[in-house]
């Protein structure tokens, strides 16, 4: 392995892909992040809305797992597909729409599963509730330890074999040094980016009000995600390139889109 493996190159190049994607995507994920943060004043500050948020979390939690799953399919499928659809591409739609919101919903619901277990650990390892002595715990596992794990390679090597056009042959003979240097790595910034703050925010709410801001979170994350993706070197699909994960990573591009 070369010394310059994580150079200041690799990662400045891993950083403007990051933020390439969410220039990309800004204004359908300003719209959700509002929606994001008006999750929390309402709970903080708008007592009847604070009871309708409780009432979703009771109805999620008692559909166990399988909500949850759902619940995150819908979120990084269906609504970040609609909001690239509808707030960046003007509402019109093709085969690659529907093609990536059903793969996005399918990539989500085993994601969304996996981080309902892993949520129910945290709480179990570090406790409840908005002090530090919970949050810098919960955030430092989640996201050194579990997105690196799991989260990472799971997205980075499936979004990529989508954008293969599922061939699993293309894809194991892409996976060399370079795949991780222009590909996972520029994943896992942007999700520092993006996550770190975001998992700060959803872990000070109540356990069972997370799943709302999480909800939101993974539509933006979807979205940006589908970004990164058609910044790189994916097979060209009879569209101009759009949105969807990462600089080479990639869920399929989209028409008409401002990338």
């Amino acid at each position: 392995m070369k010394p310059d493996f994580f150079s200041t190159s690799i990662l400045g190049r891993a950083v403007n892909k990051g933020l390439r994607a969410a220039r990309q995507s800004l204004v359908p994920m300003l719209v959700l992040q509002a929606a994001m943060a008006s999750c929390v004043v309402i709970y903080y500050f708008w007592p009847p809305g604070a009871a309708i948020l409780a009432r979703y979390a009771i109805w999620q939690q008692s559909g166990g797992i399988l909500i949850a799953a759902l619940a995150t399919a819908f979120a990084g499928g269906v609504i970040s597909e609609l909001s690239l659809v509808y707030l960046q591409n003007r509402g019109q739609w093709s085969p690659i729409h529907v093609e990536n919101l059903a793969f996005k919903s399918a990539l989500f619901f085993i994601n969304g599963a996996a981080v309902y277990l892993f949520y129910a650990e945290q709480a179990v390892w570090f406790g409840t509730g908005a002090s530090w002595s919970v949050l810098l715990p919960k955030v430092c596992v989640d996201q050194f330890g579990f997105t690196v794990i799991w989260s990472l390679p799971y997205l980075t090597l499936l979004t990529r074999w989508q954008a293969l056009r599922y061939s699993i042959m293309r894809l194991w003979a892409e996976l060399n040094r370079d795949f991780v240097t222009e590909r996972m790595l520029p994943v896992l910034v942007t999700n520092w980016m993006f996550w770190i703050p975001g998992v700060f925010l959803i872990y000070s709410m109540p356990l069972n009000l997370q799943s709302p801001l999480f909800i939101f979170a993974t539509a933006i994350w979807g979205i940006l995600l589908a970004a990164l993706g058609n910044q790189g070197d994916a097979p060209p699909i009879h569209v101009t390139p759009g949105t969807s994960s990462l600089d080479s990573i990639s869920i399929l591009p989209q028409e008409n889109s401002t990338g």
